[in-house]
């Protein structure tokens, strides 16, 4: 005679075969987790990658407009069509105050953020304060910014010489995403 042992209970087998497909489900939500996960992290360099090249050829761009005679030669805020403030390579103190009364006096930031065809909000500034009818200024730009406040989520500086007040100067532009 002989006898077999009954090692599982078919009550036991049941309990496997939930355990298994919680095994699986739980799996899948890992793995399409880490999908999700890899798909986010593998675009966000890209997407960094463009802003920062917008930013620079936008920066780049504004730094040669300003660091050149502007349209017309001797234009005024009324009949700019590229905004410059340099004559005979060096800075025009008549440009540079044309410039500061069409954004802070006649509140025409935007107008010069179109003229500049950027959709950027920009700064720039010497080395040393400039000089305006209303007397020294740390910098011409977006209305309430300064080298120390600029609230940003891209940011980049860009570095060109020039000469101010018969001295090589330094002409730092920011341009930045909020």
């Amino acid at each position: 005679m002989k006898l077999y042992l009954q090692t599982t209970s078919p009550k036991q087998n049941r309990k496997a075969q939930i355990w298994s497909l919680d095994l699986m489900t739980g799996l899948a939500l890992f793995l399409v987790g880490i999908m999700i996960f890899f798909i986010y992290s593998l675009n966000q360099p890209s997407q960094a990658k463009e802003t920062f090249a917008f930013l620079n050829y936008d920066g780049k761009v504004i730094a040669d407009n300003l660091l050149s005679q502007g349209y017309p030669n001797n234009w005024n805020p009324s009949n700019v069509i590229t905004i410059g403030i340099i004559s005979d390579s060096k800075i025009n103190q008549s440009k540079l105050e044309n410039l500061y009364q069409m954004i802070y006096v006649q509140n025409n930031y935007t107008k010069t953020k179109n003229i500049f065809n950027t959709e950027y909000d920009y700064y720039f500034f010497l080395s040393e304060n400039m000089t305006v009818s209303s007397g020294k200024i740390e910098g011409i730009g977006k209305p309430g910014a300064t080298p120390n406040n600029i609230n940003a989520k891209d940011l980049i500086k860009i570095t060109r010489f020039t000469i101010y007040e018969n001295k090589t100067t330094p002409l730092y532009l920011y341009l930045w995403q909020e």
